[in-house]
């Protein structure tokens, strides 16, 4: 990575860091004595941001020498994107880990989906704006960030797909290119909400991105108003 600020220059590592660094520990301390590296380095960052944050930073977090940081980490670029690289796996996890029930009515599926992404993106928000951020000069991190915009669109176009084939959703759209403009609504709502700090009452949001993604796509609109929680419940019943 590169960016605005200087980080440091670390010594050049010994055969056994450069080791570890490569294949990770092979203890369960040592696993153990990472993961807390990783875990203090999500909490600096969170605080922080990226670009203001230092390996001193992190190591006081972690309450561990400079020397213990560089047994793992040659940098906190490196840190950062092992950080985002597990946030990003978490919030890919989150996103596949429901699956609507056979009967469940597109108003339902759309509502599911949505407060799928909503609930999965929140715990990770800051880190994900991060990702953002650094994304911008480094490539790695465009690519992971775009790994979950691609997760929803890639579930989503699927799903209009199949409801084009049972004639609920217009057949004239592009599945694909209707998923990618839909789930730039639904990222960016949540980008705006939960790291700009707009203010939105999460069950009326819900409610709007699912009216506007089903008038979207064609499909019919419930005839009564929906019911957030026995909704997603109902939608995601197997």
């Amino acid at each position: 990575m590169s960016g605005p600020r200087n980080h440091g220059i670390s010594a050049a590592p010994s055969a056994g860091q450069q080791e570890r660094r490569e294949t990770g520990p092979l203890t369960g301390k040592g696993q153990a004595r990472k993961a807390a590296l990783l875990d203090a380095a999500t909490r600096v960052f969170e605080r922080i941001g990226f670009l203001d944050s230092r390996v001193a930073d992190i190591v006081a977090e972690a309450k561990v020498a400079q020397g213990t940081f560089y047994t793992y980490f040659d940098s906190k670029d490196a840190i950062f994107q092992e950080v985002a690289t597990r946030v990003v796996g978490e919030m890919l996890v989150a996103l596949h880990a429901d699956h609507p029930s056979p009967t469940a009515t597109p108003h339902e599926r759309a509502f599911a989906a949505m407060e799928r992404f909503v609930d999965s993106y929140r715990p990770r928000a800051r880190i994900i704006a991060l990702i953002e951020q650094v994304g911008t000069f480094t490539p790695e991190l465009k690519h992971l960030r775009l790994q979950v915009r691609e997760a929803f669109v890639d579930r989503a176009a699927r799903g209009i797909a199949h409801q084009q084939e049972l004639g609920i959703a217009d057949k004239s759209l592009d599945p694909v290119l209707t998923a990618e403009v839909l789930g730039a609504m639904v990222d960016h709502v949540c980008y705006v909400w939960m790291n700009l700090g707009k203010d939105f009452d999460r069950d009326k949001l819900l409610e709007m991105l699912t009216l506007v993604w089903i008038r979207a796509i064609g499909a019919e609109e419930p005839h009564e108003p929906p019911s957030s929680p026995a909704l997603s419940k109902a939608a995601r019943s197997a």
